[in-house]
This record gives C-alpha cells, sequence and structure tokens, in this order.
C-alpha cells in the first residue's frame, strides 16, 4: 500500500530485506561492544564459513571463472557462497538493500545445466556473482537510490547494462546501499540507515556506491558495479583498500540506470567496476566492450570503441607522472595520505619513471563549477522527492533545499548557457596545460597520480559537516577517466599529527578537516590513491595503475 511517510516506507523496505535474508541464511549476531574494529578479518575467523566457502570467497574473479569452466566449482556453489557471505556483510556493516537470492541460485542452476549438456560456458562472465550498486535496475525489485518515494516501487525495465551482463553469463545476487540521492560521499540515508567500513568500523565507507565498498571489502563479492559523478566510485575504493575505475562519459553503457538528478547531462555519470584486484577490472571491462558484444548498439550514447590491449607502446617504456602533493589549492590531505604519496612518488623513481609536480592553478575553479551546478541543477529534482515524504535533510546536503528554495526550477536557458561556456572554457584550459608537458626531448605526461580525498577514510558522519570531494571531482568536471589502487594504512607511529598552531589553513574546511585528525583514532584506515588519465584512456589508465602498483610492489 502506498504511504507518503518515510518511516512506514522504511519500514516496509527494511522488512522485505530481512525476511528475503531470513529465507535462506541466519547469520549470527554480536554484541557491537564484543566486535573488533576489523569486521572482515573478524567475519573470515569467525567460523561462519566452511573451508571450501572461505576458498571461494577469498579468489578473485580470474580464478572464479576458471574454476568453474573447468568444473572444479559449481556455479551454484560459488552463487551460494557469495550469498552467504552478503548476509553477514549486511548484518556487521549494512551494505545491502535488495536480495536477490531466489533468482541469483535458479540462474546459477540454468548455467550450470548449460556447461553439463554443451561442454561450453555462455560468456566470459559465466557464473560470476557481481553486485550492483541501488541504482542499476533488476526488475521487478526497487531501485531505491536511498529515497522513501522509490524504496518499495516495483520496476518493468532493467537497466541495459544488466541484461548485458547477464547475457555474459553474470548471476546476480544483491544490491547495495547508498546515500540519499546518491549525492553523499558517506553512504546513509532515511530508508536503509548507516552503512560502515568493514575495515575499520568507525570509519565511513563512502558514498555514493559505499555499499559496494563495504561488501567487496568483506569477501562479500568478487566484482561490483558502482557509479561516479563526483568520485562515487573512487572515494569508496580508496577508503575501502581496492580498485575502481572511473570512465569517461561513453565508454561503459549508462542507459535505464536511475539517477539521482535525472535529465541534467551538465556533469555527466558513469559506471565502472570496482574489486580487490586490478585484473578483475580488466577482465569486466574486455567482456563487457568486445566487439563480440558490441554495446554501442544498444546504447545511443556508448562510443564504438572497443577494449583495447597494450596501449602504452613501446612496452616497457618509462612514464611521466605529475604529482598533486599535499594540498590541491584548497585543501590539505591528512599526514597518512601524504605519506602514500611520497611512498608511490618513491616507488615510481626508483623503477626510473619520472614524477614532476603538477599545478592545480585551474582546480578551484573547477571544483566551485562543479558543486554549484550540483545545487543548481539538483535541489528542485531531490527536494521535490523528499517533501512529501516528510525526509528529513541530511547536513552535507542543505545546499540543494536552498537551492530549490531559491527558485531552481526557473535556472532558465541563458544562465545554463553560460554554465555551459564556462565548463568547455575550463576543459580546454586544462588539456592545454596537460599538452605543455612536452617539451623538445619528451613527450607530454602519461598521467597524473593524486589523493582520493583529504582522509585515508574519515570517521562516521564526519563528511556531514565537511564534505570535500574536489580531489576526484575535478576528474568529473573534465570528463578525464582515473582509476584507484591501494597504497597502505594509516600507522599512528608514523602519521603524526601537523602543528596546528604553525598549519596554514588555505580554506575554512582545510583547518576543520585537519583539525579532525587523531593518530591513534585512524590507525588502521586504508589509504589509496588515484591515477587519472585523459579522455577515453581507460586501459591506459588501468596499465599505468598496474605500473604502479608494480612498482610498489617491489618495495
Amino acid at each position: 500500500m502506498a504511504t507518503k511517510d518515510y518511516k512506514e516506507a522504511s519500514v516496509i523496505a527494511r522488512k522485505r530485506r530481512a525476511a528475503n535474508i531470513a529465507a535462506y541464511y541466519k547469520p549470527p549476531t554480536w554484541k557491537e561492544e564484543d566486535l573488533p574494529k576489523n569486521l572482515t578479518e573478524f567475519s573470515l575467523k569467525s567460523g561462519y564459513y566452511t573451508n571450501d566457502e572461505l576458498a571461494i570467497i577469498q579468489s578473485e574473479a580470474d580464478v572464479i571463472l576458471e574454476k568453474i569452466r573447468t568444473k572444479s566449482w559449481t556455479a551454484v556453489e560459488v552463487a551460494q557462497a557469495f550469498c552467504k557471505a552478503s548476509a553477514l556483510a549486511q548484518e556487521l556493516t549494512n551494505c545491502v538493500t535488495e536480495v536477490l537470492y531466489a533468482e541469483a541460485v535458479e540462474r546459477a542452476k540454468y548455467l550450470d545445466d548449460y556447461l553439463a549438456r554443451t561442454g561450453k560456458t555462455i560468456g566470459p562472465l559465466h557464473g560470476l556473482p557481481i553486485s550492483l550498486k541501488d541504482c542499476f535496475v533488476t526488475a521487478p525489485h526497487p531501485s531505491s537510490i536511498g529515497m522513501a518515494a522509490y524504496a518499495n516501487e516495483p520496476l518493468q525495465k532493467d537497466t541495459l547494462l544488466v541484461t548485458i551482463l547477464r547475457n555474459l553469463g553474470a548471476v546476480f545476487y544483491v544490491k547495495t546501499n547508498v546515500p540519499v540521492a546518491m549525492m553523499m560521499a558517506e553512504t546513509t540515508n532515511n530508508v536503509w540507515g548507516e552503512c560502515r567500513n568493514p575495515l575499520h568500523k568507525y570509519l565511513s565507507p563512502g558514498g555514493s556506491s559505499g555499499g559496494e565498498g563495504a561488501l567487496i571489502a568483506m569477501y562479500a563479492s568478487p566484482l561490483g558495479v558502482g557509479t561516479d559523478i563526483g568520485g562515487s566510485i573512487r572515494i569508496p575504493a580508496a577508503w575501502s583498500g581496492m580498485y575502481g575505475i572511473k570512465p569517461s562519459f561513453g565508454r561503459y553503457p549508462v542507459y535505464g540506470t536511475k539517477s539521482g538528478i535525472p535529465g541534467q547531462e551538465y556533469i555527466l555519470s558513469v559506471n565502472g567496476p570496482m574489486a580487490r584486484s586490478l585484473k578483475s577490472l580488466q577482465l569486466y571491462s574486455e567482456a563487457l566492450l568486445s566487439e563480440k558484444v558490441a554495446p554501442w548498439n544498444y546504447d545511443h550514447k556508448l562510443l564504438p570503441i572497443p577494449w583495447r590491449k597494450n596501449v602504452i607502446q613501446p612496452p616497457g617504456r618509462k612514464l611521466r607522472f605529475g604529482i598533486i602533493g599535499i594540498d590541491d589549492g584548497l585543501v590539505h590531505v591528512h599526514p597518512p595520505v601524504e605519506r602514500a604519496l611520497n611512498i608511490t612518488k618513491a616507488a615510481l623513481e626508483k623503477q626510473g619513471h619520472e614524477v614532476f609536480a603538477w599545478s592545480t592553478q585551474e582546480h578551484e575553479a573547477l571544483i566551485k563549477n562543479l558543486q554549484a551546478a550540483f545545487f543548481d541543477l539538483g535541489g528542485g529534482a531531490i527536494m521535490d522527492l523528499l517533501k512529501p515524504w516528510n525526509e528529513p535533510i541530511f547536513p552535507c546536503m542543505r545546499g540543494y533545499a536552498l537551492a530549490a528554495a531559491g527558485g531552481e526550477g526557473e535556472l532558465g536557458p541563458t544562465k545554463m548557457r553560460m554554465m555551459t561556456i564556462r565548463r568547455n572554457e575550463l576543459q580546454k584550459a586544462y588539456l592545454d596545460q596537460w599538452n605543455a608537458t612536452a617539451t623538445d626531448d619528451k613527450d607530454r605526461m602519461d598521467g597524473i597520480i593524486c589523493a582520493v580525498a583529504p582522509w585515508a577514510a574519515p570517521r562516521l558522519g564526519q563528511t556531514q559537516q565537511n564534505l570535500y570531494v574536489g580531489w576526484t571531482g575535478f576528474v568529473n568536471f573534465l570528463d578525464f577517466c582515473a582509476c584507484t589502487f591501494p597504497v597502505t594504512f594509516a600507522d599512528k607511529n608514523l602519521d603524526k599529527p601537523r602543528d596546528m598552531k604553525t598549519f596554514k589553513q588555505l580554506s575554512d574546511i582545510d583547518g576543520r578537516i585537519q583539525a579532525d585528525y587523531d593518530a591513534e583514532f585512524y590507525h588502521g584506515a586504508p589509504v589509496g590513491l588515484q591515477v587519472v588519465g585523459r579522455r577515453l584512456e581507460e586501459e591506459k589508465v588501468l596499465e599505468m595503475v598496474d605500473v604502479v602498483a608494480e612498482a610498489l610492489k617491489a618495495t
């Protein structure tokens, strides 16, 4: 029955989730005070899993696919192991929204029967469990995107990406938690509640693909798909110690994905894979963007560019990286992130790569235009859905309420044209700056290495008062591509707080973020960075990340 009260909508949605999990699994419960800081380690040693299940859930995508192909494991065994793992992940982190266990087992049985009958796999992703951010439609299940208005609304048609991945052999078993309208850097909403980081339970898993990050970090998914409009893949990936790629618009199919700000194309939302291994991202991309699949024949916004291999030529050549140091002109990073930057720079230079300082002279304008656009374009769209359900506004989303109250619905063609002209000018200026790195004896730089956020990962609720996505948002504004990579963990003995008496803040929010740093509290937080490439250089970005990862491994 329809309701216009967000609390009632939440009760209905949570009861549905609980019933769908309980029909298959009853994970143990613990008192909060008995749970350690690292929930992932705890879960793997808890006795919840059999040895066979542990072997499955701790395997990466390529191993899982090979085991199923050679009939060492069945698709049903694999699906059930990850369904069981997701039930525990939900219990410990609140990372799941919709539960698709029945469909997953049925699909896995079909795949096993097909392999037994034909001796062939149905596609390159045959039997691989893939988790999905809540915005991907798997009809008839709702896609709430963290809003009561959509929480219990059945849907009729799958997102195009879901259809393509299913045809490639993927098995869908859960959808994952997001913030309200997917427009916050932490994952909390009035329908499903707050999700926490399994690697450090007092920290945020990020947003908006935070449920994905938490699920994968809990070894409850071998590969997930998130979306990114201001950092929503990279922030959760970095804060959960994994790889996640934000592509340029036009590389991965987007049609039919639920949007927090539907209809706007000023800042283009994209989707991409997240996983604990870089190889999983490459495997996914190669399968999805093959000439045989040709998804550009089905998504009118997609560019007909098949996935390419070995794009860095000649093979093994030394790379040139610009690196953004401890600040981007507006906000400094915390000490653990500064150390990660130094570690990465030293590791690359030891392997003979060039790393030089990259100017952020354009970043303030990029970031301020991005933030203003979100509020101007999203205020009315979001508030029109929240108000009828009496949903409270989270502190970091007050800008949307103010924009709506100020008449966002009358943005007008003149202001929109001026916004677009300014965006295009900034994009061209940045490209010129990049091209200017070429000299008489050196090619232009290959990529940028920089932080993903000021924090290694912030304490729960920290971004409500101090939301800052400038480190990722500039990439979205430029429609460049980028991929995260893990570097280290915060260490209270190595990452000492800055002297706030002598620290010179660049902005008010910079001062507040630095004052929040507590070496003891943040000890153990995962620290990741990102490699940024130019528009439509997704293959090169993953290859560059591979170079960086190998350099870090060597040290």
